[in-house]
């Protein structure tokens, strides 16, 4: 075991951020962190880190007098030198540097060959070994290697750091963590810096390194990809779910389902009980009516889920309906000081109910082109016209639609100033503002509230065509996803610039990619375009064919070249059939999972056995007890019966690749 929280309790003065937390992180495991913001996924890092100390529990930390090489990366980190880039993401290697002048001294000092020379030769490769532990005589080659996977070029190794933009630099900070990380990485959001290539180097790195790797993100395609096991944090308490976000979600949905028919249970328990107290507390059976009623006392009562589970819900009502066409472009280019990003495109029609997704990488011309549609900036050449009837909606992520002279309340109330107040607290109590947060400035907003905000303000004005420009950007994942829930459901027409390729997947009906000063349109899904839009890739054909690959931890020397034979006719030789890394993975994967849903289910079926044994030997006049027994017994048959569901989904999906 690499780390774990054992049942960690962490307060901030009055506010229990952590309640009885439990996580152990093994060898060969890559973890996705999920929570909505502020459940306290950071807070977790930080105490495997030592930089917050437990209320209560135990903490099992990935020292290096533990001999754990570990990588850490978060969006704050700070540069530790003013050097280079290459320096910078060489600087935490002190350890390297000072065993190879090390090595060199004992060189020297063998070369004089005095008296103490088998001394000094021990001593050599004692230092050589702790070397090559370190992966010294590889680390400057995987450092460069990596740099230029995350989109920095040979020239850009001997720019200073103070000079990157703060993208850049966290950046740097990511290939520094990835270099320690040989043993253990630790990653808090690692995405939101890199463009798509550098994003699917990442990905592939991650499922090919031996390293244990935790990730915190919101990024659904990201986790899918890489999480053999899921952290969810919700209200500060955890879960430990097995495979990616989907399977997840999945299983959180049957949980859920299970948790309501235990409410329901317990609530019907509930009030037969207490329709009992009500008609005997005052007549001969007093005495077990008041037994029953401090019974029901002590009792602990089961909070309905859809309760917990409480969703941001967004609507876009049309004021009215629209044209059939919602807009056109004609033969319309975007740019800047005269100059266009692309060349004209000759004519696009958006229709009705259309949800058309842009993609195409950073300064290309996806968010001007929204500039220009929503009249903010003129077009370079050709024009777009509305359709009959089209009321358009801009949200842009700066959310310049916010007044920051406003509270939230004055942000909704000046869109509507005859609606009464109660009106606007409702409609406000949608966007989870609630109570002293309908008061708070705009100024005074984090990301994701301002986002929320901005997108009330839109919906209260009403709108048939929307222009969301990143519209998740800075939110977490339950929000995200009713976001897409209401694109979705929204009778009009959107187009949406995003990087989330989740969302995309979900909404896109159609495609815009904009790439090499080219705009091309194309209808169909992301999945059903996903090469083409990836643009690192190459052509479609090559699909999965050109996927960087992440580096080794140390370079292996060549195999010698066999032996020639002699020289006679020889047959042709078979077609080389490359290996199928991903099915290789994805068998393996399948496998074990069979092999863990397998061992679920028995365990299951033998608690059950023992249950049954337990319950027929019960007293059935201790109703109580009898009861609750009953109801454990009801739950472990559940339990069986989704464990036998997923052994026939995991048996099945291995049936599959095996073919």
């Amino acid at each position: 075991m690499l780390a774990s929280l054992n049942h960690v309790d962490l307060r901030f003065g009055p506010q229990e951020v952590l309640k009885d937390v439990t996580w152990a992180i093994q060898e060969g495991e890559c973890w996705g962190v999920i929570g909505r913001n502020g459940a306290g996924k950071s807070t977790v890092f930080k105490l495997l880190l030592a930089q917050l100390e437990a209320d209560s529990g135990t903490v099992v930390r990935p020292t290096r007098e533990r001999g754990i090489r570990m990588g850490h990366y978060a969006q704050d980190l700070i540069p530790e030198t003013q050097g280079s880039v290459l320096e910078e993401a060489l600087a935490a290697f002190g350890d390297v540097e000072r065993l190879q002048h090390e090595m060199r001294e004992l060189e020297h000092r063998m070369g004089e060959a005095g008296g103490d020379l088998t001394e000094v030769m021990d001593r050599y490769q004692t230092v050589t070994e702790a070397f090559e532990h370190l992966d010294g005589f590889s680390i400057r080659a995987r450092a460069e290697s990596i740099l230029q996977s995350l989109g920095f070029s040979a020239e850009d190794f001997e720019r200073p750091v103070e000079t990157l933009s703060g993208g850049q630099k966290s950046r740097v900070m990511l290939a520094k963590a990835v270099l320690q990380g040989q043993d253990l990485l630790l990653l808090d959001e690692p995405t939101n810096h890199l463009d798509l290539p550098s994003l699917r180097w990442l990905e592939g790195f991650i499922q090919d390194t031996d390293a244990t790797v935790a990730v915190i993100s919101h990024d659904r395609y990201f986790l899918d990809k890489i999480a053999t096991e899921i952290l969810e944090l919700e209200a500060g308490r955890s879960r430990v779910y097995e495979g990616n976000y989907s399977e997840f979600m999945e299983k959180k949905e049957q949980e859920l389902e299970l948790q309501e028919r235990h409410y329901e249970q317990q609530q019907t328990y509930i009030k037969k009980q207490e329709e009992y107290i009500r008609r005997n507390i005052a007549g001969q059976n007093t005495k077990q009516a008041r037994g029953r009623r401090t019974l029901l006392g002590r009792l602990d009562r089961i909070q309905s889920p859809l309760r917990d589970r409480r969703k941001v819900k967004f609507s876009f009502p049309e004021t009215q309906r629209g044209g059939d066409v919602a807009l056109v472009l004609e033969n319309a280019s975007v740019g800047w000081d005269g100059k266009a990003l692309f060349a004209p495109l000759e004519q696009l029609q958006i229709k009705r109910g259309q949800k058309l997704g842009i993609v195409g990488l950073n300064g290309t011309g996806k968010s001007t082109i929204l500039k220009a549609i929503s009249e903010e900036i003129p077009f370079i050449t050709g024009q777009a016209r509305l359709g009959s009837q089209v009321k358009l909606g801009y949200f842009d992520q700066h959310h310049r639609n916010l007044d920051p002279r406003n509270t939230v309340f004055q942000q909704i109330h000046a869109v509507t100033p005859n609606a009464v107040k109660q009106d606007i607290l409702g409609f406000l109590a949608k966007f989870q503002f609630r109570g002293d947060e309908v008061d708070k400035p705009v100024t005074a907003l984090s990301g994701g509230e301002r986002a929320r905000l901005s997108i009330a303000t839109l919906i209260r004005n009403g709108v048939n065509l929307l222009l969301l420009d990143e519209p998740t950007n800075h939110m977490d994942i339950p929000s995200m996803e009713a976001m897409e829930d209401t694109i979705l459901s929204f009778s009009g027409a959107a187009i949406v610039v995003t990087h989330d390729r989740y969302l995309l997947g979900r909404v896109a009906d159609s495609l815009l990619r904009i790439h090499e000063g080219r705009a091309e349109y194309r209808e169909g899904s992301y999945e059903e375009h996903q090469a083409w839009v990836d643009l690192d890739l190459g052509s479609e054909d090559e699909v999965g064919s050109q996927e960087p690959e992440a580096p080794k931890k140390a370079d292996k020397k060549p195999e010698p070249p066999p032996a020639k034979a002699p020289s006679r006719p020889q047959p042709t030789p078979k077609p080389h059939t490359p290996i199928d890394k991903d099915k290789q993975r994805s068998l393996k994967r399948a496998e074990r999972l069979v092999a863990e849903a397998e061992a679920k289910v028995a365990a299951l079926e033998a608690q059950l056995t023992e249950h049954q044994k337990g319950l027929a030997a019960m007293d059935p006049a201790d109703w109580q007890a009898f009861s609750t027994r009953l109801d454990e017994q009801k739950a472990l048959e559940a339990d069986l019966a989704y464990a036998m569901s997923d052994w026939e989904a995991a048996q099945g999906a291995l049936e599959e690749l095996q073919r």
